[in-house]
């Protein structure tokens, strides 16, 4: 812990008899730099101590006024008491870190020997990416990135859907109006299955074809398991391209198709167990005594297997396969009923890591859509961004300097713009999505991240000295220069909160407060052409600062820019 945090928790308890733990719960940050560093709410004391919050903030500070080593005042304010840190040691302390200036600053490895199992993203195959699958896959892949970073070992795993009624359709569809040729390409399977639907209509034989297809996929028919083989190979390879694209990777494809031979035994385990019941030939298990008034089903009564049963079997294998700590499923909101049935078998069937399960929820968004205001695919949607973010630049030209590669650059503010605008909402809310707000470079965006990144090192490149790690920090006198000392100082902290409440948004609001400090400063820090010592202490601060927002960026799935 930041020592100068633990010296506030040890003095406090010493005079109000908390537990240090109890008051770093309740310990906050004041809104304004010049109000101090830590700020203690009396209000807790009052009944207690039968007096009103200010004089007990106040006979607090008398109290500990002495005591103080790295703390240099205890000042009441109203209700609370509130701390001031020794600002050239706490300089020090910030800038002259170890690795301050390495890739990884301000990582942790609080999560060492702890696996986090992450279940994000899961689009079906034979089908193009839909946006409807985004969501998860950008906070599935950034709460991957923010654990790993407090040193958990992440597992990432794609529940491809890639089982059910919708091969059948697709070979259905193949079989009356397509050719081999287009079992390697995800479109024309798509217009296939487009078409299939089309036919059904008229011709509604058509669906108990499609089942027979699925029915021969599932008993092991050799033509039907080769014909699904190639289409999952085909869909997997056109995902791949996209994650890339995304900066995303899994180390697991375990699909549903991957737990059809360990169904039979949850089922078999459920019922030897007691804790299933035949209904109209289903067997269901009646979650109604547990506060839940939908039964879950295991089995139809056709005794074809559903989600819930794969998704027991899933929990199961990635339990003893992974030995995970905690298994996250990032999944949206409309989904939770499912996992409250899941959760709560997974405890009935005795097994007690059922409370390390949580459904990340997530709400809707509305608002993707291209040019035309047609709903689009991933692809399209980034290809759109892409486009977007280079006329932007366009139209600003300007305003930056020559890019070696303006492509990439474009392609790197799209997605960010895509990302931010996810990842700056808190995940279970809905939002509306607009492009002309998301490519903005002003503003609470990722291109307005990007900026601040590169125009720090812009300054850094062109100052005319290098950056010394060992520079003489005591300098730092100015307001701004403590702020964003103390802004960099809560980076793990960040990363923590995030962690702990599985929501980006505390990563990302806290890289836009930085962002705005570092862009607010610039007037009162100036380096070039500043006497050499007073210009090494700026330049080493804004360098870490630049750190730190190139290492929140890249967890946020933002890659942080030279010269944009």
């Amino acid at each position: 812990m930041n020592p100068f945090r633990q010296e506030a928790l040890n003095v406090l308890s010493r005079h109000t008899g908390l537990d240090p733990e109890r008051i770093d719960a309740v310990l906050e940050r004041p809104p304004k730099s010049e109000l101090g560093d830590f700020a203690f709410p009396c209000f807790q004391l009052a009944k207690e101590l039968k007096k009103a919050p200010p004089q007990i903030a106040e006979e607090l500070a008398e109290k500990i006024a002495g005591e103080l080593e790295l703390l240099t005042e205890a000042r009441a304010l109203g209700p609370y008491l509130n701390l001031f840190v020794n600002r050239q040691e706490f300089a020090r302390s910030v800038l002259h870190a170890p690795n301050a200036l390495a890739d990884g600053f301000g990582n942790s490895s609080e999560g060492e020997g702890k696996v986090i199992a992450i279940d994000f993203s899961s689009p079906n195959i034979a089908k193009p990416f839909h946006v409807g699958h985004l969501r998860s896959t950008i906070i599935g892949s950034t709460l991957y990135r923010i654990f790993a970073s407090l040193g958990y070992k992440c597992v990432g795993i794609n529940h491809l859907g890639d089982w059910g009624t919708q091969f059948g359709k697709m070979v259905c569809g193949l079989k009356h109006w397509g050719e081999e040729k287009d079992l390697e390409d995800l479109d024309a399977l798509n217009a296939l299955y487009v078409r299939y639907h089309e036919e059904e209509e008229k011709n509604p034989e058509l669906a108990d074809e499609a089942r027979d297809w699925f029915r021969r996929q599932e008993e092991g028919d050799p033509e039907a398991l080769e014909l699904w083989k190639k289409i999952r190979e085909t869909s997997l390879d056109y995902f791949k391209v996209i994650y890339e694209r995304l900066s995303v990777r899994f180390d697991h494809y375990t699909g549903e198709s991957f737990f059809n031979d360990k169904m039979d035994a949850v089922v078999d385990r459920a019922e030897e167990l007691g804790l299933t019941s035949v209904s109209d030939g289903a067997v269901v298990i009646d979650l109604e005594p547990h506060g839940i008034d939908t039964p879950a089903l295991l089995r139809k009564a056709d005794g074809a297997t559903l989600y819930m049963t794969r998704d027991l079997a899933a929990a199961g294998y990635r339990r003893e396969t992974y030995k995970f700590d905690q298994l996250l499923y990032v999944v949206g909101t409309a989904q939770s009923l499912h996992f409250r049935q899941l959760f709560k078998v997974i405890e009935l069937m005795g097994d007690s890591w059922a409370k390390n399960c949580a459904h990340v929820n997530f709400g809707l968004v509305q608002g993707m859509s291209s040019r035309k205001g047609n709903v689009i695919y991933l692809e399209e949607l980034l290809d759109e961004a892409r486009n977007r973010a280079r006329d932007y630049m366009s139209a600003n030209v300007d305003k930056r300097p020559e890019l070696e590669d303006e492509e990439a650059v474009a392609e790197a503010v799209g997605i960010a713009a895509i990302f931010f605008s996810d990842l700056s909402k808190q995940r279970i809310k809905d939002y509306n999505f607009s492009w002309e707000r998301a490519i903005s470079f002003e503003g609470d965006t990722g291109p307005y991240l990007m900026n601040a990144h590169a125009r720090i090192a812009g300054i850094i490149r062109k100052c005319g000295i290098e950056v010394d790690p060992e520079a003489d920090v005591s300098l730092l006198q100015e307001p701004s220069a403590h702020n964003l000392v103390s802004l960099v100082s809560r980076y793990t902290e960040a990363l923590r909160e995030a962690a702990r409440t599985y929501e980006p948004s505390i990563l990302a609001a806290y890289l836009l407060d930085l962002s705005r400090a570092l862009h607010s400063s610039y007037k009162e820090l100036r380096v070039k052409g500043e006497e050499e010592k007073l210009a090494g202490a700026r330049l080493l601060l804004f360098a870490v600062v630049k750190n730190i927002l190139a290492g929140g960026m890249k967890i946020l799935g933002i890659r942080p820019l030279e010269k944009m």
